[in-house]
């Protein structure tokens, strides 16, 4: 369980429950937002899974269906009770509060099929997940700087730059008058 404010409301909390183990969510990473009102804590956040469940207490809008997030609602509950209890919800479901019908009859009429759909919809999230961290991978290969040059490369680079140095050298002396020679006209304006 993780969760922190984020950067532009501290009102509002984004947060991240592991699915509990032994349980058909067990490899699934779950990700919430959690909007706390002027009248927290007399008043529960409003909670609700920002990734796609299939649970009997999750409404298609991710809002979760759980007594203390509604009448038994209790200002002593802080996030972490809050967290703590939706996690023991995946795998403890009240179906006969159903928030989405689909998921309760099947929880109830057929659990392995239930439990099927939980883990292909989780596989899918993995995959997804996946697939955004390989497409991040690309383009950190994309912005990578040039190799290094081959010694070939450097070779030549320094026996360019030595000899333009060289004529930079000699066209400098030409075109300036010597540490000496401005010294000497110095001397002779001040007397």
């Amino acid at each position: 369980i993780n969760a922190a404010p984020t950067k532009e409301d501290m009102r509002v909390w984004n947060a991240v429950i592991m699915g509990p183990t032994d349980t058909c969510f067990e490899d699934g990473t779950f990700t919430l937002r959690m909007e706390f009102s002027d009248q927290y804590p007399l008043k529960p956040p409003n909670v609700r899974f920002t990734c796609k469940m299939f649970h009997p207490n999750v409404y298609a809008d991710g809002s979760i269906c759980l007594d203390i997030l509604q009448r038994n609602w209790s200002p002593t509950y802080d996030v972490i009770s809050i967290l703590t209890s939706i996690r023991s919800l995946l795998n403890d479901p009240n179906p006969n509060s159903p928030a989405n019908n689909e998921a309760a009859k099947l929880f109830l009429e057929n659990k392995r099929l239930y439990e099927t759909k939980v883990k292909k919809l989780i596989e899918e999230q993995i995959m997804n997940d996946q697939t955004l961290l390989d497409d991040e991978d690309e383009e950190k290969v994309e912005k990578k700087p040039p190799p290094p040059p081959s010694a070939t490369e450097i070779a030549a680079t320094a026996a360019s730059t030595s000899s333009t140095t060289s004529e930079a050298a000699a066209n400098a002396q030409e075109s300036s008058p010597s540490l000496s020679s401005t010294n000497a006209q110095s001397g002779q304006n001040e007397q």
